[in-house]
């Protein structure tokens, strides 16, 4: 046989030549792929490993299968064509961009007749065993036959092959599985971990789900009776697993069973937050008692945010630095009111916090420390008087008559300040000022005789409010903008998870409603949007039906009656109503703007009166010509730099300063907090340091 094959290589060369060249070429190639199964990844010899089922050379070759030993270089089948699963490649590939570049039919044929480990099985068993036959068949001088079979072959192998039956629209390749992509890789960091050896088939011990973003998709790993565990040998198996899964995975460990094993079952993806929107429209709800404010995120949906002021809580507060839209939050209330029927008088030493819903009828805008302090007293008044008429005893006539109100304080401690400084300085007052408490009657018992606070304030601290259960009282309550935890605790509590809103949405907030976390068993504090409706305010108050007479004309509630006035003058409330010694000489009116005149302006019109918008000039009132001092308490001219120690030694300074001779000045106290003037402090502190041979 072998003299047959010589004599005919001799007479055939060029034959001969092409023969070798088909024959040899495959040969090589499986010489080439052959890796010694002794060979380990450390490069150095070791005892050969078990061969499994079809590990065999020869059984590989038949089969189509890659001929290297290892884990399979893509997702073909027998019948099916696969993907590439690349499992090494170079640093430079890595950092390579992307190519975007669409490929046409072609480009697309000639790509996946080159991916040779992608083709199906068949595909490529065809192939090796025709180079054989053809080879044979030429020796054999059957050339025509070799060449007409060979081209029948290949054009069915490149079209069974190619990873271009996607692209000739014949069958989609198969994916490659979980199995395939993340498997090897995990089996060998978890093989070593459990202590098996190295003939240990990943099949065997290690199971993952074809698809492992399917939630619930489990992945299984048998435990080796001798594996020893331990806290931190779970910790390690979990993160080798998981942090090679994309997404979360909750582990499970059954160590009990006589086969243990631990499994690893992806959860739920966490549902797409929703996001609120940048503005919110106002509407009415038609319920005296419901303000809506805006809107939140519920669960998986939108939320109306309301104000339910008939609750044992029947006040609400909006918190926030300046221009964070406590004002927009307030105009909310104010329009709701009025369009239930409700009188509104609105504090506003700013002079134009909330001048849209000046000039309206039903409205009064106080604006004047003098003012405010009137106004405040009244409304005491009527609550009380309120109170009266609704109890048993009380007069039906008057009864008829009542009428629910609103008192908006618009930036409360600038307005409780200013009130301080105008008692101690414009009415040369003593002692602590009695209107620093009827904020706090007020907030304790408006609930039942429908008078209620809305209340605009930088800070909710005990002092502006009277403590903490006057604070209480305000049952809806928001912060907006950027809130310092110190802020957050006083407004929420220490205790309460700080949520921070988005501050570049403009007007956003949290609130809370008094109601409980389901989840957390504590406060509710969430993000909400406001609505905004300050371009409307005017145009709405403006279409409402007019209030009573009397409230526009600045005179006090008709149920007010002399039994109410003597109970008053036990709160020194008398005094500072209109045309009392401590009180204005005009009262503010609703459905016009109250002029206030300047000295020496040439006129003397009244303090008040109706005009209509054409005639309003912007003055200022006759009763304070110019701010007052700025006002410290203790530990603010500490912190302020007024006092060169901290507060707890400036504490102890003051005590001793009685026994030194060195009296520390009264000040002015709201009932709560002592305040101090710039220059009360640093004449003290000259005073101090004078009398002491070594200054402190």
């Amino acid at each position: 046989m072998y003299g047959d094959l010589w004599g005919w290589a001799t007479q055939n060369p060029a034959a001969a030549a092409v023969a070798a060249v088909m024959v040899g070429v495959p040969v090589l190639g499986v010489l080439a792929q052959q890796r010694p199964t002794g060979r380990v990844r450390a490069g150095r010899p070791g005892k050969a490993a078990l061969r499994g089922p079809g590990d065999g050379l020869l059984l590989r070759f038949l089969t189509g299968q890659d001929l290297r030993c290892g884990p399979p270089s893509s997702s073909a089948s027998w019948w099916c064509a696969g993907v590439e699963v690349v499992r090494e490649r170079r640093a430079a590939d890595l950092a390579a961009p992307a190519c975007g570049v669409k490929q046409g039919r072609g480009a697309r044929l000639v790509a996946g007749a080159r991916r040779w480990s992608c083709w199906p099985g068949a595909a490529r068993a065809a192939v090796r065993l025709a180079v054989p036959a053809a080879a044979v068949a030429g020796w054999r001088g059957r050339w025509p036959e070799v060449m007409a079979g060979a081209g029948a072959l290949a054009t069915v192998a490149v079209a069974a092959a190619v990873t271009g039956p996607a692209a000739l629209g014949w069958w989609r390749p198969r994916p490659a599985g979980a199995d395939l992509v993340y498997g090897p890789g995990m089996w060998e960091a978890l093989r070593p971990a459990l202590g098996l050896e190295e003939s240990q088939r990943q099949r065997r011990w290690l199971h993952l789900p074809g698809d492992v973003g399917v939630p619930g998709a489990r992945v299984v790993l048998r435990l080796p009776a001798g594996w020893p565990g331990g806290e931190a040998g779970k910790r390690s198996l979990t993160a080798t697993v998981t942090e090679r899964l994309p997404g979360e995975w909750e582990e499970k460990w059954h160590r009990a069973d006589s086969a243990p094993y631990a499994e690893w079952v992806r959860r739920e993806p966490p549902a797409r937050a929703l996001q609120l929107p940048r503005s919110v429209e106002w509407k009415a709800l038609g319920d005296p008692y419901q303000v809506y404010v805006g809107q939140a995120v519920r669960g998986s949906d939108f939320e109306d945010v309301v104000i339910h002021t008939r609750s044992a809580t029947p006040h609400f507060g909006v918190g926030g630095l300046t221009g964070s839209g406590k004002s927009t939050v307030l105009y909310l209330g104010v329009v709701q009111a009025r369009e239930t029927g409700t009188l509104v008088d609105i504090l506003d030493t700013k002079q134009n916090s909330l001048s849209e819903a000046e000039g309206q009828s039903g409205v009064r805008v106080h604006k004047t420390p003098a003012e405010c302090v009137a106004a405040l007293g009244e409304f005491i008044m009527s609550m009380m008087a309120a109170e009266t008429a609704l109890g048993k005893s009380g007069d039906p006539a008057l009864r008829q008559l009542l009428v629910p109100r609103l008192l908006v304080t618009d930036e409360l401690p600038t307005m409780m300040k200013m009130a301080l400084i105008w008692w101690k300085y414009h009415i040369k007052g003593r002692g602590t000022p009695p209107f620093a408490e009827w904020f706090s009657i007020g907030l304790l018992q408006g609930r039942s005789a429908d008078h209620r606070f809305g209340v605009g304030a930088q800070q909710w601290a005990n002092a502006y409010f009277g403590g903490t259960m006057e604070r209480a009282q305000i049952g809806w309550k928001a912060q907006l903008g950027y809130c310092d935890y110190p802020s957050w605790t006083v407004a929420f509590g220490a205790s309460t998870a700080v949520v921070s809103p988005d501050t570049t949405v403009p007007g956003r907030g949290v609130f809370s409603d008094g109601r409980i976390n389901p989840e957390t068993n504590g406060l509710w504090v969430r993000e909400f949007q406001p609505a905004f409706i300050v371009p409307e305010v005017a145009a709405r108050l403006a279409s409402l039906p007019p209030a009573p007479a009397w409230f526009d004309a600045g005179e006090m509630a008709p149920w007010i009656t002399d039994e109410t006035m003597e109970q008053a003058r036990s709160l020194a409330i008398p005094p500072f109503l209109v045309g009392g010694s401590c009180g204005p000489e005009e009262p503010v009116t609703g459905g016009a703007v109250t002029l206030r005149h300047t000295p020496g302006s040439g006129g003397n019109p009244p303090s008040s009166g109706p005009v209509t918008g054409a005639q309003v000039t912007t003055e200022v009132t006759t009763e304070v010509t110019g701010p007052g001092p700025e006002l410290f308490s203790l530990a603010e001219a500490c912190a302020a730099g007024l006092l060169p120690w901290e507060h707890a030694t400036a504490k102890v300074y003051k005590g001793r300063s009685v026994r030194r001779g060195v009296p520390f000045p009264a000040g002015t106290n709201d009932g709560r907090v002592t305040y101090y003037t710039r220059d009360e402090i640093t004449d003290w502190l000259k005073r101090w340091q004078a009398s002491s041979p070594v200054r402190p």
